[in-house]
């Protein structure tokens, strides 16, 4: 074969693509159209309908048996979308009521526009058959639901199915005036009881990203980018039942909250997001658990200012934005010197004073991401009283500033180069924290095969200045069914983005490789299939040392039925030598090797009752040491607003070790190992009541509870070996003081009305418990008797947000 016949034939094919690639075209409007759900209007019978959609699942490439019919139209303030759905069952069409952004148990129908026309990021717009709206920021790789746009549709059910109509405000998306030519689109339509998704131009699910895979929207002419500027002001009033720490009591207490949140327009592309004096006491509690390990436990986000923009501020993993706004960072430090001295406290914030954010985003026509992210904090203080009567306050948390910059360009061969920088300054302290991280992906071969790389640098001066370094490169098969990666990576022990980001652990180097096969097409009794294999081999950084190796192998499947079951087997077949649990640099425990064997279950949940069944089981090579659990969650649907999710999962590690802080002097130069049994239990109820598609009611409750049960001590030896110690653990009253049990009772009430798009009024009330003591004997159900006497969070609050849109009446105004 010949150059030229290489040449030739790429042409070809080239060719064969761009010509193949479909496209619409949007009408302009001649007058307003009503929006109501209902395609009878003459506006949109003179517009030409596109259909014809290709099933992506069960089965690709097959045309899809529900006929469906688009049409786009726009006019100089909105895109509008229509869509007839037609269902020969029209009364199975299923219109089960859900909270916004929640596809729920019902059909749906969405769009996704590209006004960069470059196939890597976009907006989707989506509505139920019972008017539930979602929407989302697209990229080739995910979808973002925590965006929330402000923009209308009507959903109405039919004699022959169901229809919708859109409207999109200009203002909502980001867009040059010189690239409306390249606007790309596509169409997707879910009919939730055969679970078919199908699509107007075809998305392969063996190409990476849907977007990558959109048509061409054609048509649209002489519109340009409004001024977008709106104000969200808010007002909350909170009633609060708090342990007060002077007094030893419980007191009620009201306090009211007012702030704003601002988006302006800086140009085409690019949006400045503001909030000033923000207040997230009405998001959903943590899940908190007992940590026993050496490594911190990252808990999700669930304030909505910093869920938005994942898609830019999430590169890389360096901006985990839970470290604003958390606790005090001298809070221990100033308790135990203060309460040493015999000051007893009469306030102690629990969390940082954080007086506004903002953030600048976009992308501007050629593909260039931008965003600026800044966060301030005020100096928070403790109230006390010293030993001679006096109040006094003390600094916990110095005046602090966050900042994240980030570059990322995108490529049209789905190529990228990215690089993002955090910086944490504490002028009180007089310290910084600044990581830099330069990462990309180059595909090659048709785009089958991505090149990555990722390196990463930290300068902290907190004592002293230290420089740390990260790197990861690899070799990525990101199309087809058969999938994979090999890589190697290697961060130093000085390495700590963790002012800002998170990490679990520095101070490793390894390999890491991991295939993927999955079977899109139906066979037998099968919809899909897929078998996977992971597998890592670590060292340590300093000292050059084998840490550990694991192997993770999966199967799953999913019956034509739409049950879904798997089993895994994770194995680390060697002895694991842990730096990390000794809690000393560079001195290792030595860990017993395992086999963790399992299995799940998962049933149709779009049936009235489904169950969700995950059992695992553990061999350790040690004596009488294994560990075990399952977890049940049942699922019940009444009627078509109502929800009910439990959940319940039983652990039990029986010998399991690990390190404990010993409490007698004659020991202060070991390093103390205990022996132990767990048990762990949590208990989950979410129900939902969905009144109408703006008005609903979701009720969380969660139970948390850990029992730690020690029967010996052992202390690290040399090269990481344990030696049975004559350390007890007992107190002068002869009580084991490292036992625990540590209860965690969360209780959440939201009732929201979203009033009109952008403004809504929520009601919440939150009851919170963190118990911890020490206890041999304590059952699961006992726990209640005295779980309840212990300091609790009792808070009731009313919130009422307002969107304004400025831009628009300042539209209105100039003419």
């Amino acid at each position: 074969c010949t150059m030229k016949s290489v040449i030739f034939i790429s042409i070809i094919f080239l060719c064969s693509q761009l010509f193949g690639q479909k496209s619409t075209e949007a009408i302009r409007l001649k007058k307003a159209i009503t929006l109501d759900g209902n395609i009878t209007e003459d506006e949109w019978a003179e517009i030409p309908f596109v259909s014809d959609f290709t099933v992506n699942f069960p089965k690709f490439g097959e045309t899809s048996r529900f006929q469906t019919k688009v049409r786009v139209a726009y006019d100089d303030n909105a895109i509008y979308v229509s869509a007839e759905l037609f269902d020969p069952q029209p009364d199975s069409v299923l219109a089960i009521l859900s909270e916004r952004d929640d596809f729920g148990n019902a059909d749906w129908f969405g769009f996704s526009i590209d006004p960069w026309g470059l196939g890597q990021n976009g907006f989707s717009f989506c509505t139920t058959a019972a008017g539930v709206e979602l929407d989302a920021l697209e990229s080739k790789e995910d979808s973002d639901f925590s965006w929330n746009a402000v923009w209308k549709s009507r959903a109405l059910l039919t004699n022959y199915g169901w229809s919708v109509e859109f409207r999109i405000p200009y203002s909502q998306i980001r867009f040059s005036i010189n690239d409306i030519s390249k606007w790309r689109i596509n169409f997707i339509r879910h009919v939730r009881r055969i679970r078919e998704q199908s699509f107007w131009s075809p998305v392969d699910p063996e190409v990476l990203g849907e977007i990558t895979q959109s048509a061409y929207l054609k048509g649209v002419d002489g519109i340009k980018p409004p001024f977008r500027l709106s104000f969200s002001p808010y007002s909350t009033v909170y009633l609060e039942n708090n342990y007060n720490p002077s007094s030893n009591s419980q007191d009620w207490r009201f306090r009211p909250r007012f702030g704003m949140d601002m988006k302006m327009g800086l140009s085409e592309s690019f949006t400045l997001d503001a909030t000033l004096i923000p207040d997230f006491g009405q998001t959903v509690s943590d899940n908190l658990l007992l940590n026993l390990g050496p490594f911190e436990i990252r808990y999700q986000e669930n304030r909505p200012f910093f869920l938005e923009g994942t898609d830019l501020f999430g590169i890389d993993d360096l901006f985990y934005s839970r470290r604003i706004g958390a606790a005090p960072i001298y809070t221990n430090q100033v308790y135990d010197s203060l309460t040493n001295v015999g000051a007893t406290f009469k306030t102690l914030p629990s969390q940082a004073q954080l007086l506004n954010a903002t953030k600048v985003s976009g992308r501007t026509k050629k593909g260039l991401g931008i965003g600026v992210f800044n966060a301030i904090e005020g100096k928070s203080f403790a109230s006390y009283i010293d030993s001679n009567g006096v109040e006094q306050e003390a600094l916990i948390h110095p005046f602090s500033n966050y900042n994240v910059s980030v570059l990322s360009q995108n490529f049209k061969n789905n190529s990228r180069i990215s690089f993002i920088n955090t910086h944490v300054y504490r002028s009180d302290r007089a310290d910084f924290s600044n990581v830099s991280s330069l990462s990309g992906a180059l595909f090659v071969l048709d785009q089958r095969y991505s090149l990555v790389g990722k390196f990463q640098n930290s300068i902290n001066s907190y004592d002293t200045k230290e420089i740390g370094q990260n790197i990861e490169v690899g070799i990525d098969k990101t199309t087809g069914e058969h999938k994979g990666s090999i890589g190697f990576y290697q961060c130093d022990d000085r390495f700590d983005p963790n002012a800002l980001g998170y990490l679990e652990v520095n101070n490793y180097r390894g390999f890491w490789s991991a295939y993927s096969w999955t079977g899109f097409k139906p066979k037998g009794k099968f919809l899909r299939r897929t078998i996977s294999y992971e597998g890592i081999y670590n060292w340590i950084y300093n000292p050059n040392h084998f840490n550990n190796s694991e192997i993770k192998l999966r199967m799953t499947g999913t019956f034509r039925n739409f049950l879904s079951v798997g089993t895994f087997v994770n194995m680390n077949p060697f002895t694991e030598h842990d730096f990390f649990e000794s809690r000393v640099q560079g001195v290792q425990v030595m860990k017993p090797a395992y086999y963790n064997v399992g299995g799940w279950y998962s049933s149709d949940y779009s049936k009235k009752f489904a169950l969700d069944v995950n059992y695992g089981y553990t061999f350790v090579n040690r004596k009488n040491a294994f560990n075990t659990g399952i977890t049940i969650s049942p699922r019940f649907r009444f009627g078509n607003k109502s929800f009910l999710i439990l959940r319940s999962s039983i652990e039990y590690l029986q010998n399991d070790y690990g390190w404990v802080n010993q409490q007698d002097t004659l020991f202060d130069n070991s390093i103390m190992m205990g022996n132990r049994n767990r048990n762990i239990v949590t208990n989950t109820i979410n129900f939902n009541y969905i009144f109408t598609n703006r008005i609903s009611s979701t009720l969380k409750f969660n139970h948390y509870w850990q029992q730690v049960n020690y029967s010996y001590f052992m202390e690290v030896q040399n090269e990481g070996r344990l030696a049975l110690s004559e350390y007890t653990g007992l107190n002068s009253d002869n009580q084991q003081v490292h036992n625990t049990s540590f209860n965690a009772f969360t209780v959440d009430l939201l009732f929201r009305w979203v009033m009109y798009p952008g403004s809504e009024l929520n009601f919440v009330w939150k009851y919170n418990i963190y118990a911890s003591k020490g206890m041999t004997k304590e059952t699961y159900f006992s726990t209640f008797n005295t779980l309840f006497d212990n300091p609790y969070l009792n808070s009731f609050s009313l919130k009422a947000l307002f969107f304004i849109d400025a831009g628009s009446k300042l539209k209105r105004k100039s003419k």
